[in-house]
């Protein structure tokens, strides 16, 4: 796990990343909304588990918690929830209804602390309310972003994700063209019905994410956007229809990209 970080005033980016040869560098964060009721967006990855309890006490005593933010139930995302939820008696995990149930089948998912959420409902966190949303592409037909409504930022899940050349913490870091062509082949392998949609159905979903007109873009696979970014971001996701079709690595290629992440076993002293 990489080491904490605050994006914003009132956010902090409890990040990773994992390292893909030949492919680059995939963030995977999660966050930590200092509202007057504190909301963890996401938890982690399973690998991660002690040093993302650590990472989060290190900037807020996890029983002060009051929200747990689910955007889904991916792996990447569900890492440390159940030991969050256990250190943050009073928390609550606001998710959508059929994840917490999913989860429920690998996991004694706390039922009575649900709050069911889905796209449009507002949760009031004391200092302010944060809106569901639906991201425009996904993975997981379950996931679920959110925009705080006081500040604008929007949490986009996995839309506007990248596979980077390297890990960083703002998004205005990477080049522009090496940042489009990353976001297009996350989008097309992410979401790879986005190649048969419906192109006018599309277009207006993607305008209902520009009225939301964001400050700030904290998405779960991409390092911070300022919310200038968004109509760029936007223009990636509108190209992905006409993009060429990811290709998943073959077995050879999967082998090759193993063996480079497995360290070499150290030459045992004579």
């Amino acid at each position: 796990m990489d080491a904490p970080y605050q994006a914003a005033p009132d956010v902090h980016v409890l990040p990773t990343h994992l390292t893909l040869p030949t492919m680059g560098v995939l963030p995977i964060n999660a966050y930590l909304l200092l509202a007057e009721e504190p909301v963890l967006i996401d938890a982690g990855i399973g690998a991660d588990g002690d040093e993302f309890l650590e990472a989060l006490a290190s900037i807020i005593d996890p029983t002060a918690l009051r929200w747990v933010w689910l955007t889904h139930d991916d792996a990447d995302h569900t890492g440390s929830i159940e030991r969050v939820l256990e250190l943050a008696p009073h928390a609550r995990l606001a998710t959508r209804a059929f994840s917490a149930l999913r989860m429920s089948s690998w996991w004694p998912v706390p039922l009575h602390r649900v709050h069911a959420i889905r796209a449009g409902d507002r949760l009031p966190v004391g200092d302010r309310t944060l809106r569901a949303v639906s991201p425009p592409l996904y993975d997981n037909p379950l996931s679920t972003g959110l925009l705080d409504e006081a500040t604008g930022a929007l949490f986009s899940a996995d839309s506007f994700g990248a596979l980077l050349p390297e890990a960083t913490q703002d998004a205005g870091e990477v080049p522009e063209d090496v940042l489009t062509g990353a976001m297009r082949a996350w989008a097309s392998s992410e979401s790879p019905w986005a190649h048969v949609l419906d192109r006018q159905r599309f277009a207006q979903v993607l305008d209902g994410v520009r009225r939301l007109e964001p400050t700030r873009i904290f998405s779960s696979h991409l390092p911070a956007a300022s919310g200038t970014s968004l109509e760029r971001f936007l223009q990636v996701l509108e190209s992905v229809p006409d993009a060429e079709p990811a290709v998943p690595p073959s077995q050879e290629e999967f082998a090759r990209m193993v063996a480079t992440m497995v360290a070499t076993p150290p030459v045992p002293a004579e």
